[in-house]
């Protein structure tokens, strides 16, 4: 008999357990259970000698464990904490195939050589997991009940992996994998998951027609076992999924609704509500400022797999492979001001330009005008504000939803040919923030730039000098230090008078422009350094020198690659108007 909830909500003396069953879509669903904690919540190990390695004290911390763990004894090393299984199992004929086809192509698999050399029959009757021999997912699930099962048949080592199922959190099928999602998020109340991952998954799958009958025959023969593990899977999961089913009509739905009638799109509609009624009955306490890193657990669609910088530093995920991606983040107290929306683009040298052009960001499914605080290609990064009006903040959601889209993704192969990554992918986002807007000097994301020394020993040089009434054109990000007008270039470009202009000299796209103004509008270089050039109309303040070391370049080496632009051009020019014979 089951003897697990339909629904649950993880406690703190919870650990969660996947265990990944070879070929069994596993790569795939790790990465999507990872999303659900936060990165200093999972277990780094996904081996047994791994864990092993890893202080008894230090695991207590972990609560998620998933991996290829099945001879860890994972209750005996988590002395009062509770382990959650959870798993997804697949057809034993596919599978034992796709083991095989998988050893075969990864010459690092530690049975690589074993099996290189091996016929398919051959291989379904050896590499056994004990008494049981082929049946490894009936293995697997065993172990999760009893960990030892030495003094067990092969009949009764099926009768206690039938038992684990029955308290199993979860069981997917390889065959109803989506479906195996959304049952997913049910039972914990996560956001619908939709499958968009395909992590360490065949290119291409040999279809049993063309494996011969007598091959076959010996493979279901030795997983006679797991055949029938699956089959009772299989009732587990229908039954739950039919439940589910029935449980959102009742709560959610309409009367044309029906169990035959809800297709998957309705499915996520329903399963949309579930996932935020049950993230209202957290009852979580509010905040007026709300900071999202990659870090924390996902809410939200459309992202690829977390990832970390090799340096260390905050994670980061690629929008893909879809050119939405959405977060929901906590609503927050009513606000009684419009609010900011702050967010980081990353890694933006290894962006193709158009796709980052193209960025447009909603909140709630109302247009966000974007400012941008400070962008720089060469350091990689871009930082945006948007303006929420307090209107948009103001929805029956529990959550708000904050939703980025661009043009167009690409593969990562294309962007960097030295890889193999074919993921399809778009921006890199590593943190969102909504904040009201008086907070902006205490909590703008734009803080973190005047960590640099650069930044700060310019700001140190602004203070020291300007007056209350002056107006500057910078980079946005000083808005969040200087109480001035602060301008973006673009409207200098345009005419706007100031006293101060800050000039970052990785704003290459713009520096010429702003080079043949400032000279006829009284601005004058006032302080350098390494990355900004501070001008000023004030003539009490001593003038650099243009032939400086940190002012010269701006202009001496940008002339001189106008005037090799120019050359070139002009020879390129002279080569088109002379004929074949005279260009040779």
């Amino acid at each position: 008999m089951r003897d697990f909830p339909a629904q649950y909500s993880l406690k703190d003396e919870d650990v969660l357990y996947f265990s990944h069953i070879p070929k069994t879509a596993g790569m795939t669903f790790r990465t999507i259970v990872e999303d659900h904690f936060h990165c200093d919540e999972i277990c780094p190990a996904t081996l047994n000698a791994q864990v092993a390695k890893i202080p008894q004290a230090e695991l207590q911390k972990y609560r998620l464990f998933r991996g290829h763990l099945g001879f860890i004894n994972l209750p005996e090393l988590l002395p009062g904490k509770n382990v959650v299984n959870v798993t997804v199992l697949r057809e034993p004929i596919a599978r034992v195939i796709s083991h095989y086809d998988y050893i075969r192509r990864m010459p690092k698999d530690p049975h690589y050589p074993a099996v290189k050399d091996m016929t398919l029959a051959e291989f379904a009757q050896r590499l056994t997991a004990g008494k049981v021999g082929k049946n490894i997912q009936t293995y697997h699930v065993a172990k999760a009940f009893k960990f030892s099962l030495e003094d067990l048949s092969p009949a009764e080592t099926l009768d206690l992996a039938r038992k684990s199922l029955d308290t199993f959190a979860f069981v997917g099928l390889v065959e109803r994998f989506q479906d195996s999602l959304f049952l997913l998020s049910y039972i914990f109340g996560w956001k619908p998951i939709l499958n968009s991952r395909k992590e360490n998954a065949a290119k291409v799958k040999k279809p049993h027609s063309e494996i011969p009958a007598d091959t076959l025959e010996v493979i279901k023969q030795n997983t006679l076992l797991d055949q029938d593990l699956y089959a009772y899977s299989k009732e587990i999961f229908e039954t739950r999924f039919d439940a589910m089913v029935q449980d959102l009509l009742s709560r959610y739905g309409d009367a044309q609704d029906s169990a035959e009638t809800v297709d998957d799109d309705r499915l996520v509609t329903l399963l949309e509500r579930h996932y935020e009624q049950r993230y209202a009955d957290l009852h979580l306490p509010e905040s007026r400022t709300f900071l999202y890193d990659f870090s924390y657990p996902l809410r939200g669609i459309g992202w690829q797999r977390r990832e970390y910088p090799p340096e260390g530093g905050t994670p980061y995920r690629w929008m893909g492979p879809t050119t939405v991606a959405t977060l929901d983040l906590p609503k927050g107290t009513a606000p009684v001001e419009d609010a900011l929306l702050e967010f980081n683009v990353i890694m933006t040298q290894a962006t193709a330009p158009d796709i980052l052009e193209s960025l447009t960001v909603a909140v709630n499914h109302q247009p966000i005008p974007l400012k941008t605080l400070h962008s720089d290609r060469s350091e990689g990064v871009c930082y945006f504000q948007g303006v929420v009006p307090k209107a948009v903040l103001q929805s029956d959601r529990p959550l708000t939803e904050v939703k980025f889209q661009v043009d167009r993704v690409v593969a990562l192969k294309e962007l960097n040919p030295h890889i193999s990554d074919t993921r399809l992918v778009g921006l890199v986002i590593n943190c969102v923030q909504i904040l009201p807007s008086e907070l902006e000097a205490e909590n703008s994301t734009a803080l973190a730039l005047f960590h640099d020394p650069t930044w700060q020993s310019t700001l140190d040089f602004v203070t020291t000098h300007i007056q209350p009434q002056d107006r500057v054109v910078a980079p946005l990000g000083f808005k969040a230090k200087l109480t001035n007008n602060i301008f973006d270039y673009n409207t200098f470009l345009d005419g706007k008078e100031c006293q101060w202009l800050i000039l970052h000299k990785g704003s290459a796209t713009q520096v010429s422009a702003i080079l043949l103004q400032l000279f006829s509008r009284g601005l004058t270089p006032v302080f350098a350094n390494e990355v900004f050039i501070v001008y000023s109309t004030h003539k009490r303040l001593a003038e650099v020198n243009y032939a400086s070391r940190h002012v010269r370049p701006v202009y001496i080496d940008r002339v001189k690659k106008n005037v090799e632009k120019t050359a070139k051009s002009l020879y390129h020019t002279y080569l088109k108007s002379k004929s074949p014979s005279e260009q040779t």
